[in-house]
């Protein structure tokens, strides 16, 4: 999801990392709306389902920072071309869903309608949101590989103590639930001093600190909601841990090593997956898809029929893009042999 950074040869590894990512964010969009948190007489009578749970929803916040992570990692380059690719992508896409909505009388042409195939819709605040850490990424990475490790250092603990204080525990100042350009920011300069300053025993144990980090979250919200009835703010983007654990899921998937043309071809789509299934026009049909799974199994038959409609719907948007994709790469080498003339 967002614009290409630096990689010439995508490597498979985190590219597989993108698309479950992108799986996290849809499992957030979707059982997590139709399967709340356990309340507290459902933890003291199955605890051990309930943390489970818990943690399941614990893991599935990492989704939104792994992509900022990612690019993070291997450093965003500003390109005029990349920004209208990512504005061709965006418009293309919701310009094609809105007329076909229209077209099978979904919906009307007006200007809520309208607002929406321009991105203007709560649930696009991704969008907005990386494109700003796109037009700012030119100064995060003077910033990165001029300044000392020391500067680096007091720069990132107190941008990340500014957005704990005001953001995640105290929600004086909440930043749309913590969804900014502040938070990708730090995001972005923690996975890049991850890079720049490894820590090989942290990478030795990536794995193993994960489990730990999630399993604190998940221990941590499993006891509020058990004695507050909330969830002690574990479940957000913006809380420490969870911008640790995607840290540490990165170092993880940065051990594997291995290529596939596949894994790239369906990594290649995994922003306009974001944009299809989220899409107001589309989004009721794949809830009420999963809402009839939830009301006809349960347990892990249910788990593994929901994971097969998430895999169903993600491959039918990657096949949905390759139009956006071909109709991109003409209109590039158009442009190209303008040029050459």
């Amino acid at each position: 999801m967002g614009m290409h950074t630096t990689r010439q040869n995508r490597m498979s590894n985190f590219e597989l990392l993108r698309i479950v990512a992108m799986l996290l964010v849809m499992f957030g969009h979707s059982h997590m709306r139709i399967y709340p948190f356990p309340t507290e007489a459902t933890i003291s009578q199955h605890s051990v389902v309930s943390f489970v749970e818990i943690m399941t929803g614990c893991f599935s916040t990492m989704g939104v920072g792994i992509f900022v992570a990612i690019s993070g990692w291997f450093g965003i380059r500003f390109k005029v071309e990349g920004l209208l690719k990512y504005v061709f992508q965006v418009l293309f896409v919701l310009w094609s869903i809105y007329g076909v909505a229209i077209l099978f009388d979904i919906t009307e042409l007006n200007t809520t309608g309208l607002k929406i195939s321009m991105g203007f819709y709560e649930g696009y605040w991704f969008v907005i949101s990386y494109l700003g850490l796109y037009l700012l990424s030119p100064v995060l990475n003077s910033f990165i590989e001029n300044t000392s490790k020391r500067t680096f250092q007091t720069v990132l603990l107190s941008l990340m103590l500014f957005q704990c204080y005001f953001s995640w525990l105290t929600a004086w100042y909440d930043y749309y639930n913590g969804y900014s350009i502040v938070l990708f920011s730090i995001i972005y300069l923690t996975a890049a001093y991850f890079r720049k300053y490894p820590m090989a025993w942290i990478e030795r144990y990536a794995p193993w600190l994960l489990a730990a980090v999630i399993s604190t979250m998940a221990v941590i919200a499993t006891t509020s909601l058990w004695q507050f009835g909330h969830a002690a703010r574990q479940i957000r983007d913006d809380n420490p841990l969870v911008i640790l654990a995607t840290i540490l899921l990165l170092l993880c998937f940065k051990k594997l090593r291995f290529q596939s043309k596949t894994i790239n071809w369906l990594a290649a789509s995994c922003f306009s997956v974001y944009l299809i299934h989220f899409n107001p026009f589309v989004y009721p049909y794949l809830m009420s898809a999963i809402r009839y799974v939830y009301s006809q199994y349960d347990g892990i038959a249910y788990g593994i029929m929901f994971l097969l409609l998430l895999l169903a719907t993600y491959i039918a948007c990657t096949v949905i893009d390759q139009a956006r994709i071909f109709v991109w790469k003409k209109t590039r080498l158009i442009h190209l042999e303008q040029i050459v003339k």
